[in-house]
């Protein structure tokens, strides 16, 4: 942790947070870090303990983070967003002893320790407790080594970037972006609400100039045109991850934003981020950079190996953690002859209709082509003779009716999809939904 705190000191004039109104300087964040690392140290003898927080500031978050870290403790940040009962179940999960608030350290019930966490000593290094989002079944816990996971950034060059943070600290998204702009010196931005049109205003505000978001929020801003609103022309890099860009929506990007680089970035909870180079702002190919990472690709799944890859999980089978080190990401991808990749979906998304299967992938795309729909979503439906059919929620304001609705999606499908690819039931919403991590819910 020693190159971090230099690092972090190196650059003590700068800003390092703009955040509910307020320039918080690099020296000024160094100083919250120390005095979170005086109060746990205080109160928390055993090493190592999990200790949970959540601050309604990044700032908090992160200075938590970087102070357990120094004391050799697991670090459990949770966010503000989770409904009561999933921040007891984490607890729970965890095992979290201790809850750090902005005035005291309470203990919580739990009394026994994960066996992950035990082991901790073993290793000499602090942990991180993160969560997966669940969207494609039960959250899963996992152990991070948090010293590994600090350590890709070690290699980041100084810049003086002004990005803006609508990801919080509760997971590897928002880590990502938040530990690149500080170990370069740059400044986090952050919007008083997680909307188009609050992002919109601090872009303009404070001349942002990256824009780190996921491809349903994207979506969100051009649906709401904050571009014709707002001037957004301080803007350089737009950078993409966390779920499937449809092309589509990559397109009406390329188009609203003429003169920004439109950059993938690729990660998962289980390893980290994974440097990536996009083949171009409107393509979705992209190339692995990582130079201390591998990757290979077995039956059309892409495997990893990273230094930073997880200890474990708290709550989940381990099948797809390797023992010599490969995770088993369950990404689906299309390799191209020039070493490029494209992400196609989860292979736990397939859905088997009759004995056949089909990726909703393959069919979201397909409808995405369709004029007047926003964005779509498309799952299984049970069926008593084939197992399941093809659900499609589409998301419009166009003013038509259910009936018009599938007349439209079974002709432009027709000839497009095979007929048993073709969604026999339809929803309409008119708002795309998105959950904590700005997720299509």
């Amino acid at each position: 942790m020693n190159w971090i705190r230099q690092r972090l000191q190196s650059f003590e004039k700068r800003i390092a947070f703009c955040e509910s109104g307020t320039d918080i300087c690099f020296a000024d964040f160094l100083s919250r870090i120390d005095a979170l690392k005086k109060r746990i140290a205080h109160d928390i003898k055993a090493t190592p303990s999990v200790v949970g927080f959540s601050f309604n500031k990044l700032s908090d978050n992160l200075a938590a983070i970087f102070a357990i870290a120094e004391l050799n403790h697991v670090a459990h940040p949770l966010s503000t967003e989770l409904a009561k009962a999933e921040k007891t179940e984490q607890i729970s999960i965890a095992k979290t002893q201790w809850m750090l608030t902005e005035s005291s350290i309470e203990q919580t019930e739990e009394t026994s320790q994960h066996k992950l966490v035990s082991e901790l000593p073993d290793k000499e290094t602090s942990g991180l407790v993160l969560f997966s989002s669940g969207t494609s079944g039960k959250p899963k816990g996992m152990l991070h080594n948090l010293q590994a996971l600090l350590g890709r950034y070690e290699s980041i060059r100084p810049r003086n970037d002004r990005t803006l943070q609508l990801l919080l600290a509760d997971h590897i998204g928002g880590l990502d972006s938040a530990l690149r702009s500080l170990c370069s010196g740059s400044t986090i931005v952050v919007p008083e609400t997680r909307t188009p049109s609050s992002a919109a205003q601090v872009i303009e505000a404070h001349q942002v100039n990256i824009l780190p978001a996921s491809p349903t929020f994207l979506n969100l801003i051009l649906l709401a045109k904050v571009q014709e609103q707002f001037d957004l022309s301080s803007l350089e890099i737009i950078a993409y991850g966390a779920e499937a860009m449809p092309q589509s929506v990559l397109n009406q990007l390329s188009s609203a934003f003429p003169n920004v680089a439109l950059q993938q970035k690729f990660g998962t909870s289980e390893t980290g981020a994974i440097r990536i180079r996009s083949t171009s702002s409107t393509e979705l190919a992209f190339t692995i950079t990582e130079t201390d990472s591998e990757w290979k690709v077995l039956e059309g799944e892409l495997w990893l190996k990273t230094p930073s890859r997880i200890i474990g999980y708290l709550n989940a089978d381990e099948s797809s953690l390797e023992a010599n080190g490969w995770y088993r990401t369950g990404d689906l991808v299309e390799e191209h002859t020039d070493g490029s990749l494209r992400i196609l979906g989860r292979s736990s998304d397939f859905i088997n209709v009759g004995g056949q299967k089909v990726h909703p992938s393959e069919i979201e795309t397909i409808l995405l082509e369709i004029e007047g729909i926003d964005a779509c979503k498309v799952t299984a439906k049970a069926d008593p003779i084939t197992g399941s059919t093809i659900h499609c929620q589409i998301t419009s304001s166009k003013d038509s009716d259910l009936r018009t609705w599938k007349r439209t999606i079974r002709s432009h499908c027709r000839g497009k999809l095979a007929p048993w690819k073709i969604p026999s039931s339809v929803l309409i919403t008119s708002d795309l939904s998105v959950n904590s991590r700005l997720k299509r819910d």
